[in-house]
Protein backbone atom coordinates (compact mmCIF):
# COMPACT_ATOMS: atom_id res chain seq x y z
CA UNK A 1 0.00 0.00 0.00
CA UNK A 2 2.89 2.58 0.92
CA UNK A 3 4.16 1.61 -2.55
CA UNK A 4 1.03 2.28 -4.72
CA UNK A 5 0.70 5.71 -2.46
CA UNK A 6 4.32 6.70 -3.58
CA UNK A 7 3.62 5.55 -6.89
CA UNK A 8 0.45 7.79 -6.97
CA UNK A 9 2.13 10.56 -5.64
CA UNK A 10 4.96 10.37 -7.59
CA UNK A 11 1.84 10.46 -10.57
CA UNK A 12 0.18 13.02 -9.47
CA UNK A 13 3.05 15.69 -9.14
CA UNK A 14 4.33 14.45 -12.74
CA UNK A 15 1.07 15.73 -13.99
CA UNK A 16 1.06 18.63 -12.14
CA UNK A 17 4.66 19.25 -14.09
CA UNK A 18 3.03 18.38 -17.27
CA UNK A 19 0.24 20.79 -17.10
CA UNK A 20 2.70 23.45 -15.51
CA UNK A 21 4.30 22.84 -18.72
CA UNK A 22 1.61 23.24 -21.15
CA UNK A 23 0.01 26.12 -19.50
CA UNK A 24 3.92 27.95 -19.65
CA UNK A 25 3.85 26.73 -23.62
CA UNK A 26 -0.03 27.62 -24.00
CA UNK A 27 1.49 31.48 -22.59
CA UNK A 28 4.27 31.42 -25.24
CA UNK A 29 1.73 30.84 -27.65
CA UNK A 30 -0.48 33.51 -26.67
CA UNK A 31 2.62 35.47 -26.45
CA UNK A 32 3.79 34.50 -30.08
CA UNK A 33 0.42 35.61 -31.58
CA UNK A 34 0.14 38.96 -29.98
CA UNK A 35 3.52 40.17 -31.35
CA UNK A 36 2.32 40.06 -34.93
CA UNK A 37 -0.63 42.70 -34.23
CA UNK A 38 2.10 45.18 -35.06
CA UNK A 39 2.54 43.79 -38.60
CA UNK A 40 -1.29 44.97 -38.80
CA UNK A 41 0.07 48.50 -39.60
CA UNK A 42 -1.82 51.30 -41.26
CA UNK A 43 -1.12 51.57 -44.46
CA UNK A 44 0.37 55.24 -45.47
CA UNK A 45 3.18 57.47 -46.17
CA UNK A 46 6.55 55.80 -46.19
CA UNK A 47 8.20 58.96 -46.35
CA UNK A 48 8.19 62.63 -44.82
CA UNK A 49 9.55 65.50 -46.25
CA UNK A 50 9.92 69.25 -44.44
CA UNK A 51 9.32 67.76 -40.86
CA UNK A 52 11.65 64.97 -38.81
CA UNK A 53 9.20 62.32 -38.61
CA UNK A 54 5.68 61.70 -39.02
CA UNK A 55 3.98 63.46 -36.00
CA UNK A 56 5.99 66.80 -36.42
CA UNK A 57 3.55 69.51 -37.85
CA UNK A 58 4.98 73.36 -36.73
CA UNK A 59 5.57 75.35 -39.79
CA UNK A 60 9.06 75.16 -39.73
CA UNK A 61 9.64 72.59 -37.18
CA UNK A 62 8.85 75.34 -34.64
CA UNK A 63 11.27 77.91 -35.57
CA UNK A 64 11.07 81.38 -36.28
CA UNK A 65 12.93 81.10 -39.50
CA UNK A 66 13.11 78.68 -41.99
CA UNK A 67 16.23 76.63 -43.14
CA UNK A 68 17.03 73.85 -45.65
CA UNK A 69 15.39 70.81 -44.08
CA UNK A 70 12.17 72.94 -43.40
CA UNK A 71 8.79 73.97 -45.12
CA UNK A 72 5.48 76.19 -44.52
CA UNK A 73 2.30 75.37 -45.74
CA UNK A 74 4.19 74.00 -49.15
CA UNK A 75 1.03 73.94 -51.91
CA UNK A 76 2.71 72.19 -55.11
CA UNK A 77 5.07 69.90 -56.16
CA UNK A 78 7.20 68.44 -59.11
CA UNK A 79 9.39 66.14 -60.29
CA UNK A 80 12.15 65.67 -62.98
CA UNK A 81 14.53 63.07 -63.35
CA UNK A 82 16.03 63.02 -59.89
CA UNK A 83 15.23 66.44 -58.97
CA UNK A 84 12.15 66.99 -56.46
CA UNK A 85 10.83 70.66 -56.60
CA UNK A 86 8.19 72.24 -54.12
CA UNK A 87 6.48 75.61 -53.74
CA UNK A 88 7.00 76.84 -50.21
CA UNK A 89 3.56 78.89 -50.12
CA UNK A 90 4.74 80.32 -45.71
CA UNK A 91 8.41 80.81 -46.83
CA UNK A 92 7.70 82.48 -50.35
CA UNK A 93 10.34 80.30 -51.95
CA UNK A 94 10.78 77.47 -54.23
CA UNK A 95 13.34 74.50 -52.17
CA UNK A 96 15.23 72.25 -54.57
CA UNK A 97 16.37 68.70 -54.16
CA UNK A 98 19.46 67.96 -56.94
CA UNK A 99 19.73 64.39 -55.29
CA UNK A 100 15.77 62.35 -55.13
CA UNK A 101 15.72 62.51 -50.68
CA UNK A 102 15.72 58.86 -48.71
CA UNK A 103 15.57 59.59 -45.85
CA UNK A 104 12.55 61.29 -43.54
CA UNK A 105 13.43 65.42 -43.28
CA UNK A 106 16.42 65.41 -45.77
CA UNK A 107 17.85 69.02 -46.62
CA UNK A 108 17.46 70.46 -49.80
CA UNK A 109 20.41 71.62 -51.96
CA UNK A 110 19.13 75.05 -53.64
CA UNK A 111 15.91 77.78 -52.73
CA UNK A 112 14.49 80.19 -55.44
CA UNK A 113 13.19 83.49 -54.30
CA UNK A 114 15.46 84.20 -51.47
CA UNK A 115 19.07 84.88 -51.26
CA UNK A 116 19.38 82.12 -48.84
CA UNK A 117 17.65 79.03 -46.31
CA UNK A 118 17.06 81.60 -43.75
CA UNK A 119 15.10 84.22 -45.51
CA UNK A 120 11.24 84.02 -45.59
CA UNK A 121 9.71 87.17 -46.46
CA UNK A 122 7.19 87.99 -49.48
CA UNK A 123 8.96 89.84 -52.28
CA UNK A 124 12.32 89.91 -50.01
CA UNK A 125 10.53 92.49 -47.76
CA UNK A 126 9.63 95.21 -50.70
CA UNK A 127 6.24 96.85 -50.52
CA UNK A 128 4.84 99.66 -53.53
CA UNK A 129 1.68 102.21 -53.18
CA UNK A 130 -1.44 100.92 -55.50
CA UNK A 131 -3.42 104.05 -56.71
CA UNK A 132 -6.83 103.74 -58.85
CA UNK A 133 -5.19 102.83 -62.05
CA UNK A 134 -2.94 99.71 -61.17
CA UNK A 135 -4.85 98.12 -58.41
CA UNK A 136 -5.76 95.47 -60.84
CA UNK A 137 -9.12 95.99 -60.18
CA UNK A 138 -9.95 99.89 -60.80
CA UNK A 139 -11.18 100.35 -57.26
CA UNK A 140 -10.76 103.54 -55.87
CA UNK A 141 -11.06 102.26 -52.00
CA UNK A 142 -7.57 100.44 -53.10
CA UNK A 143 -6.01 104.12 -53.62
CA UNK A 144 -2.98 104.35 -51.42
CA UNK A 145 -3.05 100.89 -49.86
CA UNK A 146 0.07 99.46 -49.82
CA UNK A 147 1.50 95.48 -51.26
CA UNK A 148 4.69 94.09 -51.59
CA UNK A 149 6.80 94.82 -54.72
CA UNK A 150 7.52 92.37 -57.12
CA UNK A 151 10.93 92.25 -58.64
CA UNK A 152 12.39 89.72 -61.54
CA UNK A 153 14.12 86.85 -58.33
CA UNK A 154 11.39 87.58 -56.08
CA UNK A 155 8.51 85.32 -54.95
CA UNK A 156 5.20 85.66 -53.45
CA UNK A 157 3.10 82.79 -52.00
CA UNK A 158 4.38 79.78 -54.64
CA UNK A 159 2.04 77.82 -56.28
CA UNK A 160 2.42 75.36 -59.35
CA UNK A 161 5.52 74.54 -60.66
CA UNK A 162 6.60 72.10 -63.61
CA UNK A 163 9.56 71.42 -65.57
CA UNK A 164 8.29 71.90 -69.45
CA UNK A 165 10.65 71.25 -72.40
CA UNK A 166 13.50 70.87 -70.09
CA UNK A 167 12.99 74.63 -68.32
CA UNK A 168 11.54 75.71 -65.38
CA UNK A 169 8.04 77.07 -65.01
CA UNK A 170 6.83 78.09 -61.62
CA UNK A 171 3.34 80.07 -60.71
CA UNK A 172 4.07 83.11 -58.71
CA UNK A 173 0.39 83.57 -57.54
CA UNK A 174 1.01 86.80 -55.21
CA UNK A 175 2.30 88.52 -58.18
CA UNK A 176 -0.24 87.32 -60.46
CA UNK A 177 2.39 86.02 -63.03
CA UNK A 178 4.35 82.53 -64.11
CA UNK A 179 7.59 82.49 -64.27
CA UNK A 180 10.06 80.61 -66.84
CA UNK A 181 13.92 79.79 -65.94
CA UNK A 182 15.94 78.99 -69.38
CA UNK A 183 16.69 75.82 -68.24
CA UNK A 184 17.58 74.30 -64.14
CA UNK A 185 18.36 76.55 -62.07
CA UNK A 186 21.67 75.95 -60.37
CA UNK A 187 22.07 78.82 -58.15
CA UNK A 188 20.45 80.09 -54.85
CA UNK A 189 17.64 83.34 -56.08
CA UNK A 190 18.60 82.51 -59.43
CA UNK A 191 16.44 85.05 -61.54
CA UNK A 192 13.91 83.70 -64.51
CA UNK A 193 14.24 84.61 -68.20
CA UNK A 194 10.47 84.62 -68.80
CA UNK A 195 7.30 86.15 -67.40
CA UNK A 196 3.61 85.58 -68.28
CA UNK A 197 0.79 87.33 -66.99
CA UNK A 198 2.85 90.58 -66.81
CA UNK A 199 4.61 93.06 -69.28
CA UNK A 200 7.73 92.55 -67.85
CA UNK A 201 9.60 90.73 -64.74
CA UNK A 202 8.74 93.83 -62.73
CA UNK A 203 5.44 94.42 -62.57
CA UNK A 204 2.62 92.43 -60.56
CA UNK A 205 -0.60 94.13 -60.43
CA UNK A 206 -3.35 92.09 -60.88
CA UNK A 207 -4.38 91.47 -65.02
CA UNK A 208 -2.24 93.55 -66.01
CA UNK A 209 -3.05 96.73 -64.61
CA UNK A 210 -7.01 95.91 -64.36
CA UNK A 211 -7.27 94.71 -68.52
CA UNK A 212 -8.53 91.33 -68.38
CA UNK A 213 -7.37 89.49 -71.48
CA UNK A 214 -5.64 86.35 -73.12
CA UNK A 215 -1.96 87.54 -71.37
CA UNK A 216 -3.46 88.70 -68.07
CA UNK A 217 -3.79 86.62 -64.90
CA UNK A 218 -5.07 87.03 -61.12
CA UNK A 219 -4.10 85.01 -58.74
CA UNK A 220 -2.92 82.00 -60.95
CA UNK A 221 -2.55 78.68 -58.89
CA UNK A 222 -2.19 75.33 -60.91
CA UNK A 223 0.39 74.45 -64.17
CA UNK A 224 0.47 71.47 -66.76
CA UNK A 225 2.10 70.19 -69.83
CA UNK A 226 2.08 66.45 -70.69
CA UNK A 227 3.51 66.93 -74.48
CA UNK A 228 5.59 70.08 -73.91
CA UNK A 229 3.71 72.09 -75.97
CA UNK A 230 0.29 72.71 -74.70
CA UNK A 231 0.25 74.60 -71.09
CA UNK A 232 -2.51 74.67 -69.13
CA UNK A 233 -3.09 77.34 -66.34
CA UNK A 234 -5.91 77.29 -63.34
CA UNK A 235 -6.38 81.11 -63.45
CA UNK A 236 -8.09 81.44 -60.19
CA UNK A 237 -9.69 84.43 -59.38
CA UNK A 238 -10.71 85.06 -63.06
CA UNK A 239 -12.42 82.01 -62.64
CA UNK A 240 -11.18 80.18 -65.71
CA UNK A 241 -8.31 77.69 -67.17
CA UNK A 242 -5.95 79.00 -70.14
CA UNK A 243 -4.57 77.46 -72.46
CA UNK A 244 -1.35 78.15 -74.59
CA UNK A 245 -0.67 75.78 -77.47
CA UNK A 246 2.47 76.67 -78.01
CA UNK A 247 5.63 77.17 -75.96
CA UNK A 248 5.45 81.01 -74.95
CA UNK A 249 8.42 82.68 -76.77
CA UNK A 250 8.34 86.11 -75.09
CA UNK A 251 7.13 88.05 -71.94
CA UNK A 252 3.37 88.13 -71.51
CA UNK A 253 2.61 85.64 -74.55
CA UNK A 254 -1.12 85.77 -74.73
CA UNK A 255 -3.14 82.41 -74.25
CA UNK A 256 -5.06 80.90 -77.29
CA UNK A 257 -8.05 79.17 -75.38
CA UNK A 258 -10.24 80.31 -72.22
CA UNK A 259 -12.59 77.60 -70.29
CA UNK A 260 -14.93 78.92 -68.11
CA UNK A 261 -15.85 82.20 -69.60
CA UNK A 262 -17.48 83.29 -72.75
CA UNK A 263 -14.52 85.58 -74.20
CA UNK A 264 -10.83 86.02 -73.05
CA UNK A 265 -11.72 89.67 -71.48
CA UNK A 266 -14.69 87.96 -68.88
CA UNK A 267 -13.73 87.02 -65.42
CA UNK A 268 -16.55 86.61 -62.91
CA UNK A 269 -17.28 83.09 -61.34
CA UNK A 270 -19.61 81.11 -63.18
CA UNK A 271 -19.81 83.43 -66.08
CA UNK A 272 -21.63 85.95 -63.67
CA UNK A 273 -24.54 83.80 -61.87
CA UNK A 274 -22.73 82.49 -58.79
CA UNK A 275 -25.16 80.03 -58.24
CA UNK A 276 -26.16 79.54 -62.17
CA UNK A 277 -23.30 76.79 -62.53
CA UNK A 278 -23.01 74.78 -65.53
CA UNK A 279 -21.34 72.59 -67.57
CA UNK A 280 -19.25 75.42 -69.21
CA UNK A 281 -18.77 77.63 -65.73
CA UNK A 282 -15.82 77.83 -63.47
CA UNK A 283 -15.50 79.19 -60.03
CA UNK A 284 -11.85 79.30 -58.36
CA UNK A 285 -10.23 76.66 -60.66
CA UNK A 286 -7.13 75.32 -58.57
CA UNK A 287 -5.95 72.24 -60.28
CA UNK A 288 -5.42 71.49 -64.46
CA UNK A 289 -4.37 68.46 -65.93
CA UNK A 290 -4.27 66.93 -69.60
CA UNK A 291 -3.41 63.88 -70.85
CA UNK A 292 -1.94 64.04 -74.47
CA UNK A 293 -2.87 60.57 -75.25
CA UNK A 294 -6.30 60.56 -75.11
CA UNK A 295 -6.67 64.28 -75.01
CA UNK A 296 -8.32 64.46 -71.87
CA UNK A 297 -8.13 67.52 -70.21
CA UNK A 298 -9.22 67.39 -66.16
CA UNK A 299 -10.06 70.73 -64.38
CA UNK A 300 -10.58 71.09 -60.49
CA UNK A 301 -13.39 73.60 -60.03
CA UNK A 302 -12.85 74.25 -56.23
CA UNK A 303 -15.69 76.54 -55.90
CA UNK A 304 -18.51 74.67 -57.23
CA UNK A 305 -17.12 71.26 -55.41
CA UNK A 306 -16.27 69.24 -58.25
CA UNK A 307 -14.08 68.40 -61.03
CA UNK A 308 -14.90 68.51 -65.07
CA UNK A 309 -13.75 66.49 -67.62
CA UNK A 310 -13.14 67.49 -71.34
CA UNK A 311 -12.98 64.00 -73.31
CA UNK A 312 -11.08 65.68 -76.44
CA UNK A 313 -9.07 68.85 -76.23
CA UNK A 314 -11.27 71.92 -76.27
CA UNK A 315 -9.84 74.24 -79.36
CA UNK A 316 -12.16 77.13 -78.65
CA UNK A 317 -12.98 79.32 -75.96
CA UNK A 318 -16.17 78.27 -73.86
CA UNK A 319 -16.54 74.18 -74.73
CA UNK A 320 -19.03 72.77 -72.43
CA UNK A 321 -17.57 69.77 -70.35
CA UNK A 322 -18.25 65.69 -71.14
CA UNK A 323 -18.01 64.90 -68.00
CA UNK A 324 -19.01 65.91 -63.89
CA UNK A 325 -17.32 64.30 -61.02
CA UNK A 326 -18.31 65.55 -57.07
CA UNK A 327 -21.71 66.69 -58.02
CA UNK A 328 -24.86 64.52 -59.60
CA UNK A 329 -25.20 66.89 -62.16
CA UNK A 330 -23.64 69.80 -63.91
CA UNK A 331 -26.33 72.08 -61.86
CA UNK A 332 -24.78 71.16 -58.79
CA UNK A 333 -22.68 72.76 -56.36
CA UNK A 334 -23.10 72.45 -53.13
CA UNK A 335 -20.48 71.20 -50.78
CA UNK A 336 -20.49 67.34 -50.23
CA UNK A 337 -23.03 66.65 -52.66
CA UNK A 338 -25.68 68.86 -50.87
CA UNK A 339 -24.82 67.39 -47.47
CA UNK A 340 -23.07 70.49 -46.34
CA UNK A 341 -19.01 71.09 -45.21
CA UNK A 342 -19.24 69.00 -42.47
CA UNK A 343 -21.15 65.90 -43.85
CA UNK A 344 -18.09 64.22 -46.26
CA UNK A 345 -19.72 61.73 -48.25
CA UNK A 346 -18.16 59.00 -51.41
CA UNK A 347 -19.92 60.78 -53.88
CA UNK A 348 -19.22 64.41 -52.64
CA UNK A 349 -15.82 66.94 -52.25
CA UNK A 350 -15.77 69.95 -49.96
CA UNK A 351 -12.92 72.56 -51.98
CA UNK A 352 -10.83 69.66 -54.15
CA UNK A 353 -7.24 71.24 -54.96
CA UNK A 354 -5.45 69.17 -57.04
CA UNK A 355 -5.92 65.97 -59.67
CA UNK A 356 -3.11 63.79 -60.74
CA UNK A 357 -4.33 60.99 -63.67
CA UNK A 358 -2.26 57.92 -64.88
CA UNK A 359 -1.94 54.33 -65.87
CA UNK A 360 -3.54 53.30 -62.10
CA UNK A 361 -6.15 55.48 -62.47
CA UNK A 362 -6.96 59.24 -60.63
CA UNK A 363 -6.30 61.29 -57.64
CA UNK A 364 -8.07 64.33 -56.37
CA UNK A 365 -7.26 65.85 -53.20
CA UNK A 366 -10.40 66.75 -51.14
CA UNK A 367 -8.64 69.43 -49.46
CA UNK A 368 -12.00 70.72 -47.29
CA UNK A 369 -12.32 67.04 -46.19
CA UNK A 370 -8.53 66.51 -45.55
CA UNK A 371 -8.16 63.42 -47.85
CA UNK A 372 -7.40 61.99 -51.35
CA UNK A 373 -9.64 60.20 -53.63
CA UNK A 374 -8.77 57.56 -55.67
CA UNK A 375 -10.38 56.12 -58.81
CA UNK A 376 -9.26 52.95 -60.54
CA UNK A 377 -10.10 54.21 -63.76
CA UNK A 378 -10.20 57.14 -65.25
CA UNK A 379 -14.37 58.42 -64.95
CA UNK A 380 -17.21 57.90 -67.85
CA UNK A 381 -20.01 58.80 -65.95
CA UNK A 382 -21.47 61.78 -63.97
CA UNK A 383 -21.21 61.18 -60.33
CA UNK A 384 -19.13 58.52 -60.61
CA UNK A 385 -17.87 56.94 -57.05
CA UNK A 386 -14.65 56.54 -55.67
CA UNK A 387 -13.04 53.32 -55.18
CA UNK A 388 -10.38 54.23 -52.01
CA UNK A 389 -10.12 57.14 -49.75
CA UNK A 390 -6.38 58.14 -48.24
CA UNK A 391 -6.17 60.25 -45.09
CA UNK A 392 -9.06 59.03 -43.78
CA UNK A 393 -10.62 55.69 -42.35
CA UNK A 394 -13.85 55.66 -44.40
CA UNK A 395 -15.50 57.88 -46.64
CA UNK A 396 -17.39 59.59 -43.78
CA UNK A 397 -14.74 61.17 -41.77
CA UNK A 398 -13.43 64.35 -42.82
CA UNK A 399 -11.52 65.59 -39.47
CA UNK A 400 -7.88 67.11 -40.04
CA UNK A 401 -5.44 64.19 -38.38
CA UNK A 402 -8.54 62.18 -38.02
CA UNK A 403 -9.29 63.50 -34.74
CA UNK A 404 -6.85 66.21 -32.72
CA UNK A 405 -5.47 68.76 -34.98
CA UNK A 406 -1.58 68.65 -34.43
CA UNK A 407 -1.44 64.83 -33.59
CA UNK A 408 -0.40 63.48 -37.08
CA UNK A 409 0.65 60.18 -38.46
CA UNK A 410 1.91 58.78 -41.99
CA UNK A 411 -1.76 57.69 -42.73
CA UNK A 412 -2.96 61.42 -41.80
CA UNK A 413 -3.37 64.23 -43.93
CA UNK A 414 -4.44 68.15 -42.56
CA UNK A 415 -5.03 70.47 -45.91
CA UNK A 416 -4.12 67.84 -48.46
CA UNK A 417 -3.41 70.40 -51.97
CA UNK A 418 -1.39 69.35 -55.06
CA UNK A 419 -0.13 66.18 -55.60
CA UNK A 420 2.46 64.60 -58.39
CA UNK A 421 2.24 60.92 -59.31
CA UNK A 422 5.14 58.98 -60.53
CA UNK A 423 4.38 55.22 -61.98
CA UNK A 424 7.27 52.99 -62.11
CA UNK A 425 7.17 49.70 -64.85
CA UNK A 426 7.04 45.96 -63.94
CA UNK A 427 10.30 44.34 -63.87
CA UNK A 428 8.25 41.16 -64.50
CA UNK A 429 7.69 41.37 -67.92
CA UNK A 430 6.09 37.66 -67.55
CA UNK A 431 2.46 37.13 -68.08
CA UNK A 432 0.11 37.53 -64.91
CA UNK A 433 -0.37 34.42 -63.13
CA UNK A 434 2.40 31.98 -65.37
CA UNK A 435 5.84 31.38 -62.74
CA UNK A 436 8.93 32.76 -63.97
CA UNK A 437 11.34 28.99 -64.75
CA UNK A 438 13.78 28.54 -61.77
CA UNK A 439 17.42 27.62 -61.88
CA UNK A 440 17.19 25.00 -59.62
CA UNK A 441 13.90 23.29 -60.82
CA UNK A 442 12.75 23.55 -57.07
CA UNK A 443 8.86 22.84 -56.74
CA UNK A 444 8.67 25.49 -54.44
CA UNK A 445 7.38 28.99 -55.47
CA UNK A 446 6.97 32.07 -52.96
CA UNK A 447 5.29 34.07 -55.24
CA UNK A 448 2.58 31.72 -56.73
CA UNK A 449 0.32 28.70 -55.41
CA UNK A 450 -0.35 26.12 -57.90
CA UNK A 451 -2.84 23.38 -56.53
CA UNK A 452 -1.82 20.14 -57.89
CA UNK A 453 -4.28 18.12 -60.82
CA UNK A 454 -5.43 21.31 -61.60
CA UNK A 455 -4.10 24.00 -64.08
CA UNK A 456 -5.67 27.18 -61.90
CA UNK A 457 -2.77 28.97 -60.18
CA UNK A 458 -3.97 31.81 -57.35
CA UNK A 459 -1.96 34.79 -56.81
CA UNK A 460 -2.58 37.65 -55.10
CA UNK A 461 -3.34 40.56 -57.49
CA UNK A 462 -0.39 42.83 -57.10
CA UNK A 463 -0.48 46.92 -56.15
CA UNK A 464 1.10 49.18 -59.33
CA UNK A 465 4.79 50.65 -58.71
CA UNK A 466 4.26 54.19 -57.88
CA UNK A 467 5.36 57.30 -56.13
CA UNK A 468 2.30 59.79 -55.01
CA UNK A 469 3.71 63.03 -53.25
CA UNK A 470 1.06 64.62 -51.32
CA UNK A 471 1.20 68.54 -50.55
CA UNK A 472 0.06 68.57 -46.84
CA UNK A 473 -0.42 71.92 -46.25
CA UNK A 474 -1.60 72.36 -42.90
CA UNK A 475 1.00 69.57 -41.69
CA UNK A 476 4.44 71.60 -43.14
CA UNK A 477 5.67 68.55 -44.91
CA UNK A 478 4.77 66.70 -48.08
CA UNK A 479 4.40 62.86 -47.57
CA UNK A 480 4.80 60.30 -50.45
CA UNK A 481 2.77 56.92 -50.70
CA UNK A 482 4.10 53.79 -52.46
CA UNK A 483 1.10 51.77 -51.38
CA UNK A 484 -2.41 51.84 -51.86
CA UNK A 485 -5.12 51.50 -48.24
CA UNK A 486 -7.25 48.66 -49.54
CA UNK A 487 -9.59 47.33 -46.83
CA UNK A 488 -8.11 44.64 -45.04
CA UNK A 489 -11.19 43.75 -43.99
CA UNK A 490 -12.54 42.60 -47.03
CA UNK A 491 -9.73 40.27 -48.03
CA UNK A 492 -10.23 38.32 -44.57
CA UNK A 493 -13.59 37.80 -45.40
CA UNK A 494 -12.68 36.21 -48.87
CA UNK A 495 -9.95 34.28 -47.44
CA UNK A 496 -12.38 32.84 -44.93
CA UNK A 497 -15.05 31.98 -47.59
CA UNK A 498 -12.29 30.21 -49.25
CA UNK A 499 -11.92 27.57 -47.01
CA UNK A 500 -15.55 27.16 -46.17
CA UNK A 501 -16.50 26.46 -49.65
CA UNK A 502 -14.13 23.37 -49.80
CA UNK A 503 -16.81 20.54 -49.51
CA UNK A 504 -20.46 22.07 -48.83
CA UNK A 505 -21.70 18.79 -48.76
CA UNK A 506 -19.88 18.06 -45.94
CA UNK A 507 -21.38 21.11 -43.92
CA UNK A 508 -25.16 19.92 -44.55
CA UNK A 509 -24.31 16.04 -43.83
CA UNK A 510 -26.72 14.12 -41.83
CA UNK A 511 -24.15 11.26 -40.92
CA UNK A 512 -22.40 13.03 -37.75
CA UNK A 513 -19.23 10.02 -37.76
CA UNK A 514 -18.60 11.99 -41.71
CA UNK A 515 -16.53 14.19 -39.45
CA UNK A 516 -14.58 12.44 -38.28
CA UNK A 517 -11.71 10.59 -39.34
CA UNK A 518 -12.90 6.54 -40.35
CA UNK A 519 -9.39 5.60 -39.32
CA UNK A 520 -9.62 6.50 -35.86
CA UNK A 521 -8.43 3.82 -33.42
CA UNK A 522 -10.38 5.30 -30.16
CA UNK A 523 -14.18 5.33 -31.18
CA UNK A 524 -16.27 8.20 -30.34
CA UNK A 525 -19.71 8.04 -29.18
CA UNK A 526 -22.55 9.88 -31.07
CA UNK A 527 -22.86 13.68 -30.16
CA UNK A 528 -19.47 13.48 -28.23
CA UNK A 529 -15.93 14.87 -29.52
CA UNK A 530 -12.80 12.92 -29.22
CA UNK A 531 -10.94 13.70 -26.07
CA UNK A 532 -7.44 16.05 -26.67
Amino acid sequence: MAEENEIEEKTESEDSLSVSEDDELDLDEMDEDEEPAEEEKEVGAYMVIGQGDFSMTQSNRGADDPGDNTLSEPQYVAKFGDMLFVSDRGNHRVVIWEQFPEENGEPCSLVLGQEDFADCLENRGMTTTLDEMTSGLGDEDLDGFTISKSEEDTLSQPAGLQVIDGKLYVVDSGNHRILRWSGIPTEDGEAPSLVLGQDNLDDNEANRRGFVGSGSLFFPMGIFSSDDQHIFVADKDNHRVLVWNKIPFSDGWNADVSLGQGGMDERWPNRGEFDNVGADTLSFPMGVHYDAETEKVFVVDQGNNRVLIWNKLPRETGVAADVVIGQKDFFSREPNSGKGYKRACQEGMYFPTDIVVGEMGMFVSDTGNNRVLYWKEVPTENGQLPDLVLGQTNFNDNKANRVVEGEATASTLDDPFGMFLIEEEEEDDAPRGIPMPDDDDDDEDTSLVATEGSEEIEEEEPQPKFKLFIADRGNSRVVVWDELPYPKEEEEEEEFEELRVDDENLLIGDDEDDFFDEDEEDEVPPGELPSA
